[in-house]
């Protein structure tokens, strides 16, 4: 599957939950829902961070909607901390609604103008190549408590990087990332 049909058919599985979420379920519990809801948005953004951003910059560069939507990671990454932190309270259906407003902003210049341009940077082969490895990544990273990278990557955002940067061990030597593309942010 091409990276951006993956990325596409993810959206559509946002929206799903998010439906289910709002309408409510007497056989899985909001909770559950919730939870679903956020282990696949936190997979989803590591996918397109670490996997599809990078390859994206590298066949077109830096260009205005990349830096976007990389920007608008970051507040939906505040915004599912706010609803995950907000659970049980009154406020919860509120933060929802607006991470589900968030979300649908960033799917739509997404979907319409930014993954256009990436099809015709990177090009079919490109794509199912990227597609394969971004499914895998995905897989691993929904099976993992999706607090862990979202806090990490909230820290990211709140001291002003828009892409990842490496994890660093004790002797301040880069990590492995598993090939990921990783890129320190300009500050």
């Amino acid at each position: 599957m091409k990276a951006t049909d993956l990325l596409e058919k993810q959206h559509d599985d946002v929206k799903q939950i998010f439906k289910r979420l709002e309408k409510g379920n007497g056989k899985v519990s909001e909770k559950e829902l919730f939870e679903e809801l956020a282990a696949n948005l936190v997979a989803h953004d590591a996918i397109e961070r670490q996997i599809f951003y990078p390859a994206c910059e590298q066949a077109m560069g830096m260009t205005d909607l990349l830096g976007e939507a990389l920007v608008e990671h970051g507040v939906v990454e505040f915004m599912l901390y706010e609803a995950d932190q907000a659970q049980g309270k009154k406020d919860f259906g509120f933060k929802c609604t607006v991470l589900r407003e968030v979300l649908e902003h960033h799917i739509e210049e997404e979907e319409g103008e930014f993954f256009p341009k990436a099809e015709k940077a990177l090009g079919d082969e490109r794509l199912e190549e990227l597609g394969a490895k971004m499914e895998q990544v995905f897989e691993e990273a929904r099976e993992e408590d999706f607090r862990v990278p979202l806090h990490k990557n909230l820290k990211q955002v709140l001291a002003g990087a828009i892409k990842p940067t490496p994890e660093r061990g004790k002797t301040g030597r880069k990590k492995a990332s598993h090939g990921a593309n990783h890129s320190r942010a300009h500050r």
